[in-house]
């Protein structure tokens, strides 16, 4: 596209939303429901920010155990490189 060459911006994925990190990672459908369970596996409900960056800047949570809270400030990064494999 930077090219000038006319392509369709759809995210091959969900095929409904413009192909961009925010949507690929955050807001697509299927992304989401990857979120969701894995929120609900550590209890908690989450308003998702409308970017990547205030996600990880507002990744934090008080009151886990040593273990749980590497593994939470680990899960964004690791479901981040997940859904980009894909």
């Amino acid at each position: 596209m930077r090219r000038g060459w006319s392509m369709v911006n759809r995210y091959n994925f969900c095929k409904k939303n413009e192909e961009s990190t925010n949507h690929i990672l955050i807001h697509c459908g299927k992304t989401r429901e990857l979120w969701t369970l894995l929120l609900s596996s550590f209890g908690v409900v989450w308003v998702f920010p409308d970017s990547v960056r205030n996600l990880l800047l507002e990744w934090k949570i008080k009151g886990l155990g040593k273990k749980r809270s590497v593994v939470w400030r680990m899960t964004p990064i690791c479901l981040f490189w997940c859904i980009w494999g894909e």
